[in-house]
């Protein structure tokens, strides 16, 4: 015989169901009670609906008001007595044209605990990642004039809220001033704590009389390694040293595969080719070449990060170095500032979709 046609089987199982289940009337009367929900809550057998949850009228978002004018299953969280529980409700219409409506109830009380714990840890790590957003933005040098050396414009996107880019200047002692772009491998709060601790590191020479670029590649690599960091993780920099008494610019690229470009005041447009290794725990050497170029006021240097070059349209096609040298020889009539935002734009129309990695570029003209 088949459950269906044997009801005093089918009342057994839901008595000893593990979820409570309650019947009511079309008149939000309790008609049925199985064991479990006796036991939570005492026979209510008689009482309307909501008298279970402590009120004198019913509920303002009633689920199974909802599901009686919908003709559907709902479900709802509810407090009772200090508990959570989770209401699922159906209506049931019989072939006589009587009208029900059926409520499991699930005690979630632990799994709201643990959920409201999650949320509160939530919302402090939202607090801490918009502080350190607020840090790395702060960090970054705003668009001016600096030591009447250079003239500095940048766009900074990062992909998510914290990146793993960074650009600075730093006037190191009366005739030179240093410019630097970085990458940290990856974004998010490893890569922007790197991004901190880098900018401090190379800020700890400012004050020495004669720059050595190796020197400083040499100390910011035996830092790195002493933060025990794993192999995975690197970072790139291209450092530009502008001696403004010799008016050279002298190039160190530790691992940047984004040379930079030198604009001249004449019109020309050239990438500086300057190699080198990334700064990570599998490289012990510091021995880097240097690339030094004579330069004039009113030149341009441009640096920018990976973010820019290694994105894809639908074609699977990279942006690459070559459509930056492009797109700054069809827009070298542009002040700085658009030129670098028209370069940024260019890259968004190309790929058409959001940014996997952070974008920053720097455009600094020699005073």
């Amino acid at each position: 015989m088949s459950i269906r046609k044997n009801p005093p089987l089918m009342r057994e199982l839901i008595e000893e169901m593990d979820y409570m289940v309650r019947v009511m009337d079309e008149d939000d009367q309790v008609i049925y009670m199985n064991r479990k929900m006796r036991e939570e809550f005492g026979h209510t057998l008689g009482n309307l609906c909501y008298k279970l949850l402590g009120r004198k009228e019913k509920c303002e978002n009633c689920v199974t008001r909802e599901t009686k004018k919908t003709g559907k299953p709902g479900m709802k969280d509810v407090p009772i007595d200090g508990k959570y529980y989770n209401i699922i409700s159906s209506p049931v219409n019989i072939e006589n044209g009587t009208n029900y409506s059926i409520e499991l109830f699930r005690d979630i009380t632990e799994q709201k605990k643990i959920e409201d714990k999650l949320m509160m840890h939530y919302e402090k790590l939202k607090e801490d990642i918009e502080f350190a957003k607020h840090i790395q933005k702060s960090s970054l040098p705003a668009d001016g004039v600096y030591w009447e050396s250079l003239e500095i414009n940048s766009m900074y996107c990062p992909s998510e809220d914290l990146g793993g880019d960074l650009f600075d200047v730093i006037k190191m002692n009366d005739t030179e001033v240093l410019l630097y772009i970085a990458d940290v491998s990856g974004h998010g709060i490893t890569s922007s704590l790197l991004t901190i601790f880098l900018r401090q590191m190379v800020r700890g020479r400012v004050g020495i009389k004669q720059v050595d670029l190796n020197e400083i590649f040499g100390l910011l690599l035996k830092s790195y390694n002493e933060l025990g960091i794993d192999s995975e993780q690197y970072l790139t920099i291209l450092f530009c040293l502008y001696n403004k008494e010799k008016k050279e610019i002298t190039f160190l690229n530790a691992g940047h595969n984004c040379l930079p470009i030198l604009v001249k005041g004449t019109g020309e447009v050239r990438e500086i080719v300057v190699k080198g290794l990334p700064v990570c725990t599998l490289i012990q050497k510091s021995d880097q070449n240097s690339v030094t170029v004579s330069v004039e006021s009113g030149d341009r240097v441009i640096l920018y990060t990976d973010g820019i070059t290694e994105v894809f349209n639908e074609e699977n096609q990279p942006y690459n170095s070559e459509r930056v040298l492009r797109s700054v020889e069809n827009h070298i009539n542009l002040g700085n500032k658009a030129l670098a935002r028209k370069i940024v734009h260019e890259v968004e129309a190309f790929t058409q979709k959001p940014a996997t990695d952070d974008m920053a570029i720097i455009i600094a003209k020699l005073i």
